[in-house]
């Protein structure tokens, strides 16, 4: 009896890392399939990929969490190395992530697509900026501030003793005014103009460079998903 409930647990656990792994990999086949238009010339409302320069909109630009640069989004995560009982002695534990967004617009050489993204609908690709900090290292003014505002306590004094443990990684991607985006999504009409608003992607890669950098994050939670769904099985039908 317990020898199924082990296996349906496996088989649950494989069904949610799959799903983890393979749902990022969704947009990747339409954005594949669509030509890359000028943000001028878009007007429908359906899926359309663009490539331009962005610029600050109304709103203005905001500042990142850990440089400090202004930009028209970000997203951040920060993670604490602590020892692990599974696999590796080691791995990154999730401490806070976030992200923020303001409109903007993305020009083209004949015209510009105006660029709404909601916190929560986006996707943002980019390459970043990671500051690493370790356990005895004071870190900067601004990292400092932000601990305290989001109230992460200090890395535990067991935790520290332990060599190559209790680095914390602070990374920040950001969408920088004046570099050139590629954007992937439904383009609605809002205020009489074509408008980003719904789930859309933000990459400073190529499509291909995109679809393989997907592929390649996918590889590990999916391999993992057919092992659980292999040992459940097998367990199930013992």
């Amino acid at each position: 009896m317990w020898l199924a409930a082990l296996g349906v647990v496996f088989v649950g656990l494989g069904v949610a890392m799959g799903w983890y792994g393979l749902r990022p990999l969704a947009v990747v086949p339409r954005l594949l399939r669509r030509g890359v238009q000028e943000p001028s010339t878009v007007s429908e409302r359906s899926f359309v990929v663009c490539r331009g320069t962005a610029t600050p909109g109304e709103e203005g630009p905001i500042a990142a969490p850990f440089t400090g640069r202004e930009c028209l989004g970000f997203e951040f995560e920060v993670t604490e190395r602590q020892p692990s009982v599974v696999g590796l002695p080691w791995f990154d534990s999730y401490l806070d992530d976030g992200v923020a967004t303001t409109a903007f617009e993305l020009d083209g050489s004949h015209g510009s697509l105006a660029v709404d993204p909601s916190p929560r609908r986006f996707s943002l690709d980019t390459e970043p900026t990671v500051t690493t900090v370790g356990p005895s290292e004071t870190p900067s003014d601004r990292i400092q501030q932000f601990l305290e505002v989001r109230e992460l306590p200090a890395v535990a004094r067991w935790l520290a003793a332990i060599p190559f443990f209790g680095r914390r990684r602070f990374v920040e991607r950001r969408i920088d005014p004046g570099e050139e985006y590629l954007i992937a999504g439904t383009v609605d009409h809002r205020a009489g103009r074509p408008t980003f608003t719904d789930d859309h992607v933000i990459t400073d890669r190529s499509p291909w460079e995109f679809a393989l950098g997907r592929l390649r994050t996918a590889v590990l939670p999916v391999v993992v998903a057919v092992v659980f769904v292999a040992m459940g099985s097998w367990a199930l039908l013992a």
